[in-house]
C-alpha cells in the first residue's frame, strides 16, 4: 500500500505521471499540431494562474521526447526577469536559447566561437539593467537595441536563424524542429511581462522554431492598461490586436472539461481523507459551486483537509458521548460535511464567518442580514428590491426567508452577488441531502464540524477572531453552565424583557417536573431532549423578529393526523408550501407556537402543555419512526411522502395534495 501523504506539493505534473485531470487528449492534439505545422509559429497556452499550463507543457514535452526528432528548450521567464529590466531579461533568454541550441554540438571550438560572437553582440546591451536601476538613460539604450537597421536584436535574430538551420541540418543534430517553451510569464509584474513579450516577438520569426508561451491573457490586459487605458467594449480590439500580433495559435486551458471528480478523489485518497472514491459528480458540483476547477486552488483545499486530519488522531481524542453532535453523524456524511465547509471557508469567507456565529442557517432572517450589512444593499432601494423579486420569482433558490437573508448579505459584494445562487444551492445541499436526517440537530452537527475548520480560517490581523465554544471532549460543544446562565445571556444579547424571562422560567420549571428523565442543552437555544431527540425548543424571542412575544418549537403527532393545535390567542405555524417550489417543503415535521404575552401563556397553559406532551410522545421508540416525512429529492426530481397510513407515492399531484393539506395554515385541530 502506498504511503499516505501529509500534504500535496504544489508542483505541476511532470508529464509522465497519471493524468487525473483527464486532459491528455488536449495535450495529444497540441503535440500533433506542433509535429505537423509549418514554422515559424507561436502558440499561446492561455489560462489563469494555477490552471495547469505548466502541466500541459510538460505533457507535450514528454510526448515529443518519445522521438529524437525535436530539439526542446525550456525557458523560465520569471527566473530570467529577477532583479533586471525587461530588456536584460530578453538578452538572458536569448543567451539561454543559444546555449541550449549548442549543447549537443560536439565541436567545442565551434561552440566557443558562436558564444563569443553572441557575447560581443550583447555586451553593450547588458548595461540596461544597471542604467535602469540607477535611473539612467534606459530609454536610449532600448532605442539602441531596437531603433536602427543594424540593431543588436536584429543581429541576434539573424544569428538564431543561422544557428537553427545548422542545428536541424547537422548530422550530429538530427532535429526536424526546435520547440522553445517560455513558461511563467504570468508570475512577472504585468507591465514588465508585456514589455518582455514586445521584445520577444522580435525573435519569434525564426524558421524551424515553434515557440510555446504559457500566458494569462488577463496579465496582458493589465500590462497594457498604461498604454490603452482600462479595457472597455470600445478599446477591446486594441488589446486583442497586441495579443494577435504575437500569437498565431491561441489555446485556452480547458478547465470546464477537467475531470474534477477523478482529480479530487485521487488527492483525497492520497492524504487518507477517504479510503474509497466518492461520487465524482457530487464532488465536482461542490467544487464548481465554491473554489472552482483551478488545480492550484484544489491543492490548497486538500492541504487544509490534510492539516485538519492531523488534529483528528483517534489515539489522542476520547470517543464522543452518545448525545454529542459527533455521535449523530460519522463516516462519509461527516467527511462530506467537512469537505463542504472547508470549500465554503476558502471561497466565501464572509458566509463561513456568519455560519460560525449562527450555525443553523435556516434561522437566518432579516435581523441577521441587518447585523452584517446595515442595509448597505438598499443604497439603491428600488433596484435592489427589483433584483430580489426577480431572484425569488426565478425558482426555488430564494423562496425561503434564510435564502433571502443570504441574498441580502451577498448583494453588496459584487463577487458574492454573482455567486449567490451557488452559495444557496451549496447550503441547500447540506440541509436537504447531506443532513436531511438531522433536521432537529442541524445547527449542532454543523457547529461540531466547524470546530475542526477553525485552524484553516484566514483573517486579517485587525479582525477579531471568532471564538467557537470550547469542547468538553471530542465533538461536543461547551454549553452554558445552566439554565440560569442562559437566561442571563438572553437578557444581555437579545435584551429580553422581564415578561419573556418570566415566561421561560415558568416553562422551565413545569417541563422539569413533567419530564424528569429529559435532558436539556442551553447554548444559543434552550432545547429539551428525550431519547436523544429534541421535543421542545425555546428558539427565539420577539426581539429577533421585531415583534412582541416568544416562540416555541414542537413536533406534530401522528394521532392527530399531524394537525397543529388551535389555541386561542396563540399563533400556530405549520411550515409552508408554495406551488411549483417544492424544495420549500421544510419544517414539515415541526411547528411553532408564538405566544404574544405572559398573560396569553397563563390563560392557555393547559393547552400549551398538552401540545408539549404530544411532542414528547413522538420521541418514543414506537412513535419516532411515524414522524411526518415530506422529502424532496432534487437528484431524482421526485418526491417521497409518508402519511399517517405509511403510504408512499412518487405521484406529483398526490404529493401536492398532501403538502397543501399538511402545511395549510388552516390544517388545525378543531
Amino acid at each position: 500500500m502506498k504511503d499516505q501523504a501529509i500534504g500535496i506539493v504544489d508542483e505541476p505534473n511532470r508529464g509522465d505521471q497519471p493524468d487525473k485531470l483527464d486532459i491528455s487528449r488536449h495535450a495529444m492534439a497540441l503535440t500533433h499540431f506542433i509535429q505537423k505545422s509549418d514554422t515559424p509559429i507561436t502558440i499561446g497556452i492561455q489560462g489563469e494562474w494555477g490552471s495547469g499550463k505548466t502541466s500541459l507543457l510538460n505533457s507535450i514535452w514528454s510526448k515529443l521526447d518519445e522521438s529524437n526528432e525535436y530539439k526542446q528548450i525550456w525557458i523560465n521567464s520569471w527566473e530570467n526577469s529577477l532583479l533586471c529590466s525587461p530588456e536584460e531579461a530578453l538578452l538572458k533568454i536569448i543567451s539561454e536559447i543559444i546555449d541550449n541550441m549548442l549543447d549537443s554540438d560536439i565541436d567545442v571550438n565551434r561552440k566557443d566561437k558562436i558564444k563569443k560572437a553572441a557575447t560581443g553582440l550583447m555586451k553593450g546591451a547588458l548595461r540596461i539593467g544597471v542604467t535602469t536601476a540607477l535611473g539612467g538613460k534606459a530609454g536610449e539604450v532600448t532605442e539602441e537595441l531596437l531603433g536602427t537597421d543594424e540593431n543588436t536584436i536584429k543581429q541576434l535574430r539573424q544569428q538564431l536563424i543561422g544557428l537553427s538551420e545548422e542545428v536541424r541540418e547537422r548530422p550530429t543534430n538530427p532535429y526536424q524542429k526546435i520547440v522553445i517553451y517560455v513558461d511563467d510569464l504570468d508570475r512577472i509584474e504585468p507591465r514588465d511581462a508585456v514589455r518582455i513579450l514586445e521584445l520577444l516577438k522580435n525573435i519569434f520569426n525564426v524558421p524551424g522554431c515553434v515557440f510555446v508561451l504559457a500566458i494569462d491573457y488577463q496579465v496582458v490586459i493589465k500590462g497594457l492598461e498604461g498604454k490603452f487605458g482600462k479595457r472597455t467594449a470600445e478599446n477591446e480590439w486594441e488589446f486583442r490586436a497586441f495579443f494577435d500580433k504575437i500569437i498565431q495559435l491561441p489555446f485556452m486551458m480547458p478547465m470546464g472539461q477537467y475531470n474534477i471528480g477523478m482529480y479530487v478523489n485521487d488527492l483525497l485518497q492520497r492524504i487518507g481523507f477517504v479510503d474509497h472514491e466518492i461520487e465524482g459528480n457530487l464532488i465536482e458540483n461542490i467544487i464548481l459551486r465554491t473554489i472552482g476547477g483551478n488545480p492550484r486552488s484544489v491543492k490548497r483545499l486538500i492541504n487544509s483537509l490534510a492539516l485538519i486530519g492531523l488534529f483528528e488522531n483517534p489515539d489522542q481524542n476520547p470517543s464522543p458521548s452518545e448525545d454529542s453532535a459527533e455521535a449523530l453523524t460519522s463516516g462519509d456524511t461527516r467527511k462530506l460535511l467537512l469537505f463542504n465547509l472547508v470549500c465554503l471557508q476558502i471561497a466565501y469567507p464572509e458566509i463561513y464567518n456568519l455560519l460560525v456565529r449562527k450555525t443553523d442557517f435556516r434561522r437566518w432572517d432579516d435581523a441577521t442580514a441587518f447585523e452584517v450589512t446595515q442595509r448597505k444593499e438598499e443604497a439603491e432601494k428600488e433596484k435592489f428590491e427589483r433584483n430580489l423579486k426577480d431572484a425569488i420569482d426565478s425558482g426555488p433558490d430564494f423562496d425561503e426567508e434564510w435564502e433571502q437573508c443570504l441574498y441580502r448579505i451577498c448583494y453588496h459584494n459584487l463577487r458574492y452577488r454573482n455567486r449567490v445562487t451557488d452559495i444557496s444551492r451549496l447550503l441547500n445541499f447540506i440541509k436537504d441531502d447531506l443532513l436531511q436526517e438531522f433536521d432537529e440537530n442541524l445547527g449542532d452537527v454543523i457547529a461540531d464540524v466547524l470546530g475542526e475548520t477553525a485552524v484553516t480560517s484566514v483573517n486579517t490581523t485587525d479582525e477579531s477572531q471568532i471564538t467557537l465554544p470550547e469542547r468538553a471532549g471530542k465533538g461536543k460543544r461547551r454549553e452554558l453552565e445552566n439554565f440560569e446562565m442562559w437566561l442571563v445571556d438572553k437578557k444581555q444579547t437579545l435584551g429580553s424583557s422581564e415578561e419573556e424571562l418570566k415566561l421561560v422560567n415558568d416553562l422551565h420549571d413545569t417541563i422539569k417536573n413533567e419530564f424528569p428523565n429529559a435532558t436539556e442543552k442551553c447554548h444559543k437555544d434552550w432545547s429539551v431532549y428525550l431519547n436523544n431527540h429534541v421535543f421542545f425548543g425555546f428558539f427565539y424571542s420577539g426581539k429577533s423578529f421585531n415583534k412582541k412575544g416568544s416562540g416555541l418549537g414542537l413536533t406534530k403527532h401522528h394521532r392527530t393526523d399531524y394537525r397543529v393545535p388551535n389555541i386561542q390567542g396563540v399563533e400556530c405555524g405549520a411550515g409552508k408550501f408554495q406551488r411549483e417550489k417544492y424544495s420549500s417543503v421544510r419544517y414539515h415535521q415541526g411547528y411553532s407556537l408564538w405566544i404574544p404575552t405572559f398573560e396569553a401563556y397563563e390563560n392557555n397553559k393547559d393547552a400549551i402543555m398538552e401540545a408539549i406532551r404530544a411532542s414528547a410522545d413522538m420521541m418514543t421508540d414506537e412513535n419516532y419512526p411515524k414522524r411526518l416525512k415530506i422529502v424532496y429529492s432534487a437528484e431524482k426530481a421526485s418526491f417521497k411522502t409518508f402519511d399517517s397510513n405509511a403510504h408512499d407515492t412518487d405521484d406529483r399531484s398526490r404529493v401536492e395534495e398532501l403538502c397543501e393539506e399538511y402545511l395549510s395554515p388552516d390544517y388545525k385541530q378543531s
